[in-house]
């Protein structure tokens, strides 16, 4: 038992084996394949999933038949990359990729945007939520759309518009594994959100297009988690094995670059979230500012000790990152009191 604790901790789980091509796969078979990676103190992914899929704490025993099977139907609809796989989510409404496109746009006016953004009801609302919340500091309440964004920028909009159009995808669920997962999956975004902006100053990198990769990567583990339940799921804790969690994790970022193209997304941010290409700034951001908001999850539902957070922030210098989040939950609570 205390074996396992220490190869959980402080050690990776062993890595899957690379199929050979030309081979029939079996029930046996890993089928991941992730690059190695170097070792971690705490392998944040290994209680992040765990927890996401239902279970208190994955195991390093090897596959059981619901695993594999699972996993091989994620390997089939992955490698179909049909662009039907979108339409396990639901649609983003209908302004809003008029309004990202625009947002990508450097030269677009306030005016503009202001314009665009009062054609939806919902975003005016969570735009004036936003902009006069304790966050931002205002003596007078901001009341309309065009001074709302000369407060907040262009680049908060930009990211403000996009997550409250995906909010919507994580909401829906439509199978036990979904409907447990989806709202999981969600809480990670605001946290995620803060920590891209950090990294991005950092890196020098656009922030949004990191934003955006990160909510493409949480659609496609949304997609994977309905596949699963329209597979026929499995067991409550059934899914405990740590090599399937990391092949779940793998499969999922494959949809995310599938639903990606589909919906015609910047092609820097399906890059960041596909680990098969060469390394880059903004993938760089996106892997460390979804570990920071990892940890800030994991930590706030009692996953992960605040002491053994503090060593595993240290460790990827990313302690400034989390004050910042945890400032921002701060202000939240000051607004709502």
């Amino acid at each position: 038992m205390f074996k396992k604790l220490i190869d959980r901790f402080f050690h990776r789980s062993p890595g899957p084996l690379v199929p050979d091509e030309d081979l029939a796969l079996n029930p046996l078979t890993v089928l991941a394949v992730e690059p190695p990676e170097p070792v971690e103190m705490i392998d944040i992914d290994n209680l992040f999933f765990p927890w996401l899929l239902g279970m208190g704490t994955g195991v390093a025993d090897g596959m059981n038949d619901a695993e594999n099977r699972l996993l091989r139907t994620l390997k089939r609809v992955a490698d179909a990359d049909d662009p039907a796989t979108a339409d396990l989510v639901p649609r983003i409404p209908s302004v809003i990729p008029l309004l990202l496109r625009s947002l990508r746009d450097r030269n677009v006016s306030n005016s503009q945007l202001a314009e665009q953004v009062s054609q939806d009801a919902v975003l005016v609302a969570a735009v004036l939520k936003q902009v006069n919340s304790s966050y931002y500091r205002r003596a007078s309440a901001v009341k309309t759309i065009e001074e709302a964004i000369a407060v907040i920028g262009q680049n908060g909009l930009r990211m403000l518009v996009a997550g409250v159009a995906f909010q919507p995808l994580f909401n829906a669920g439509l199978g036990h594994f979904t409907g447990q997962g989806a709202p999981r999956v969600w809480e990670l975004s605001e946290p995620y959100g803060v920590a891209c902006r950090h990294f991005a100053k950092v890196r020098r990198v656009d922030g949004f297009e990191a934003f955006l990769a990160g909510l493409l990567q949480g659609v496609g583990v949304i997609v994977a988690l309905r596949v699963i339940d329209q597979a026929g799921g499995a067991a409550p804790g059934e899914l405990r094995s740590l090599d399937f969690q990391s092949s779940f994790a793998h499969y999922a970022r494959r949809l995310a670059c599938v639903i990606g193209k589909q919906w015609e997304f910047p092609e820097q941010a399906i890059a960041a979230i596909d680990r098969s290409g060469p390394a880059s700034a903004l993938a760089s951001t996106v892997r460390a500012a979804d570990r920071v908001g990892k940890i800030r999850v994991l930590v706030r539902h009692g996953m992960l000790r605040t002491d053994l957070a503090e060593v595993c922030l240290e460790e990827s210098g990313a302690t400034a990152c989390y004050k910042e989040i945890l400032a921002m939950e701060d202000a939240q609570e000051r607004s709502a009191a």
